[in-house]
């Protein structure tokens, strides 16, 4: 079941500004985490890419 809409909850002016502090935690958390997964792909990448320049053969692509 969908949760109801802020539009139809009557919050009160506090009431909206814990709810929009509680989404944005929850947001920049969330951003957080897909921003160290981006970093550990990157380092990933950079690492298989020294790899195949020192152990491929010049001239031969994968």
């Amino acid at each position: 079941m969908k949760p109801p809409s802020v539009a139809v909850m009557k919050l009160t002016k506090a009431q909206y500004i814990e709810l929009c502090d509680r989404f944005r935690d929850s947001a920049q958390t969330a951003h957080q985490e897909s921003r160290a997964w981006m970093n550990r792909a990157q380092v990933a990448e950079s690492r298989l890419a020294v790899l195949r320049t020192a152990y491929e053969p010049q001239g031969i692509k994968p």
